[in-house]
């Protein structure tokens, strides 16, 4: 499933305004500096800084244009769709994350030259490098080649408020904000949407009219303008 850059935009704003990306421990931690936390393995990785032009304080919303480049590698994209696949898989009547273009939210959202999501950027790409080195560690091979109990092993160290494995806590607050993305972009689109059954703006299929009460009052205070009553 593709999606236009445009298209994609227009979803990271629709996902801010609803504030589906700023997760209770993200905030509680915004400004707590995290490398302290960091494991002995955390990567540091050396990735060069976003230049590009923002939109400003007067963007052109009659013919919008994206102004800055997609960062993220293809093999950073696949990884990021395997991880949403995960925190959001399938059940009996929504898709997977997998299955849709959250790694283009993602890249959209981290790739954009404003403080948080560069601040983002670094956390996230960072963290989907520790994932491989961790499970390399452990396990003998790259995150997406380890097993469901393995994957499952490690995400229950990293996962869970309260549960967090002493020393993990960067790789936890990666995995948080992850999560908060993953989850912004996917109930912005159709499908999540419609998984929590939410309609939008869509017109009724049959609207049965105005009820006899409010009928009843509208035709006494038209009577007391001299007016004549409305019909049912």
């Amino acid at each position: 499933m593709s999606i236009s850059r445009r298209a994609t935009l227009a979803w990271v704003a629709g996902a801010v305004a609803v504030g589906a990306l700023a997760s209770p421990w993200l905030l509680d931690h915004a400004n707590t500096p995290a490398d302290p936390h960091a494991p002995p393995n955390w990567p540091k990785l050396d990735l060069p800084p976003v230049t590009a032009r923002g939109y400003g304080s007067d963007p052109n919303l009659v013919e919008p244009s994206v102004p800055w480049p997609l960062t993220m590698t293809p093999a950073q994209r696949a990884q990021a769709k395997f991880l949403a696949g995960i925190i959001l898989p399938a059940d009996d009547h929504s898709p997977s994350a997998a299955d849709l273009p959250i790694d283009a939210f993602i890249d959209e959202w981290i790739s954009a030259p404003y403080p948080q999501q560069q601040e983002d950027r670094t956390l996230i790409l960072e963290g989907l490098a520790w994932l491989d080195i961790e499970s390399k560690a452990r396990f003998g091979g790259d995150f997406a080649h380890a097993t469901p109990a393995q994957r499952a092993a490690l995400f229950d160290d990293i996962a869970w408020q309260g549960r967090i494995k002493p020393g993990l806590e960067k790789p936890a607050h990666f995995f948080d904000r992850l999560r908060s993305l993953v989850m912004g972009g996917y109930y912005s689109l159709p499908e999540g949407m419609k998984d929590i059954g939410y309609l939008g703006n869509a017109p009724a299929t049959q609207w049965p009219g105005p009820p006899d009460e409010a009928i009843a009052q509208l035709n006494a205070a038209l009577s007391g303008l001299g007016l004549p009553p409305q019909k049912t």
